[in-house]
């Protein structure tokens, strides 16, 4: 490793979850100070290190996916990376990349289950997730590590402060009217 990229420290991440008859559209944004500038050079830069980069951590997250196991109504999908994009918040310290992907998600009338299950871990920084189901659907149960709010039927909110145990299986029981 670099020692430019050992200045790299995650700060914060967010994901957005939208949930459609079909699919789950998944945007997750990571959020880094870069003391080293290491992403500010290398998108000046362009070119073949910057593709490097691009497919590394692509392949990265997509490992990561690969290792956890979700289920929507109890079948197995497979959350898949579809782009990758590296940029900065203003800053050459403050890079952010961006995960677009989706999984597969049967959904029926009635009762449904997401779950997933990863390995138990501590929170290296804070983090939310924001789940937006159709707007004929009402979340009912749910089991998350941190602190969870409803602020609207079909919208479910996350947030994770650092230090916190993560994993295990958490999941979320919506109804679909």
């Amino acid at each position: 490793m670099m020692s430019a990229e050992a200045e790299i420290t995650p700060v914060y991440a967010q994901g957005f979850y939208v949930v459609t008859q079909g699919a789950v559209q998944m945007i997750i944004i990571f959020d880094y100070v870069d003391k080293g500038q290491y992403y500010h050079r290398l998108l000046r830069k362009g070119g073949e290190e910057l593709a490097r980069e691009v497919d590394t951590v692509w392949q990265n997250m997509q490992s990561f996916m690969d290792e956890e196991i979700v289920r929507v109504n109890g079948q197995r999908v497979r959350p898949l990376i579809h782009d990758v994009y590296i940029g900065l918040r203003g800053s050459p310290t403050r890079p952010y990349i961006t995960f677009v992907g989706s999984f597969p998600a049967p959904l029926k009338p009635g009762e449904n289950t997401y779950e997933n299950y990863y390995e138990k871990e501590v929170a290296e920084y804070d983090y939310e997730a924001v789940w937006i189901f159709p707007q004929n659907a009402e979340v009912v149960e749910w089991y998350f590590h941190g602190e969870v709010e409803t602020p609207e039927p079909n919208i479910l909110r996350v947030s994770v402060s650092k230090g916190t145990e993560v994993g295990g299986r958490e999941y979320i029981k919506f109804l679909i009217k």
